[in-house]
């Protein structure tokens, strides 16, 4: 077949990547529609920040995912750094929010002016950003357990290097013409990295945000004018119990134990429920 391209290759196209996009997309969709009624405290936002952060970042999940389905590996990567730093800024401003909100009718005006357009972040680059999470007494024991070993700055250089082709070989895997013998190899890493900023992401909001696990049970009763049942604001969202049991539980149980010693809300560890 003349048009017949690298991505055609059997094993790369039922390759686990896409099927984890998929979930992960999902997974995007209803959180952003879940965290929707929470206020962002310290800004003038009618509607939590968040809720357009997470639907943004649902859409670059799709755009890997349709890059990848053409064989463009390089552009992937391209596009997982993006996905990296958008998990980076949505830490960040939580925490800063955080830190720097004295009463609920305070407006941080840094975060604020970022939201009006009038100004970049206080730290508005992934270095700075990356250096205030690092440094934060809040997120120390996240962080310590995220980065034990060189798995995150392996992933950013991977990434960096197929943004800006670094090397020549970064040049030849994104033309999905060219045979490619490691291509299944470095889409492996993918998955491995994908993955990775999934867990990062996840582990550092709920440690911050834990209400944001919520089921909308609480909140939907209310709303219909019905007395809650009892503790429902304590529920957690089975979407959110699925994926932190399969995802964080499994790679990082020092950070499930964490999350789940920190919050009120009925998180279960695996073991506790099979």
């Amino acid at each position: 077949m003349a048009n017949r391209t690298e991505a055609d290759d059997p094993g790369y196209k039922a390759h686990q990547v896409f099927q984890d996009l998929d979930r992960f997309i999902l997974f995007y969709e209803e959180f952003s529609e879940l965290v929707v009624g929470f206020p962002t405290f310290g800004t003038r936002a009618i509607i939590n920040i968040d809720t357009y952060l997470y639907s943004s970042i649902q859409g670059t999940l799709e755009s890997i995912r349709l890059v990848l389905e053409k064989g463009r590996l390089g552009d992937g990567f391209a596009l997982l750094r993006k996905y990296h730093d958008a998990a980076v800024l949505n830490i960040y401003t939580n925490l800063y929010l955080e830190k720097n909100l004295n009463r609920e009718d305070t407006i941080v005006q840094e975060v604020t002016d970022w939201l009006s357009g009038n100004e970049r972040l206080p730290r508005d680059n992934y270095g700075g950003m990356s250096e205030y999470i690092e440094k934060s007494e809040e997120l120390k024991p996240v962080f310590s357990a995220l980065n034990k070993n060189s798995e995150y700055r392996e992933m950013r250089k991977r990434c960096n290097d197929h943004t800006h082709y670094n090397s020549f070989d970064n040049v030849l895997i994104n033309d999905n013409r060219v045979y490619a013998p490691k291509r299944i190899e470095l889409l492996n890493s993918f998955k491995n990295d994908l993955e990775n900023i999934f867990i990062l992401h996840l582990s550092y909001i709920f440690y911050l945000n834990d209400h944001y696990m919520r089921a909308s049970d609480y909140m939907d009763a209310l709303e219909v004018g019905v007395s809650p049942e009892p503790d429902s604001q304590y529920w957690v969202a089975p979407f959110i119990q699925e994926i932190f049991s399969d995802l964080i539980v499994v790679k990082y149980p020092e950070i499930a134990e964490m999350i789940k010693n920190k919050t009120a809300m009925h998180l279960t560890i695996r073991d506790e429920y099979e």
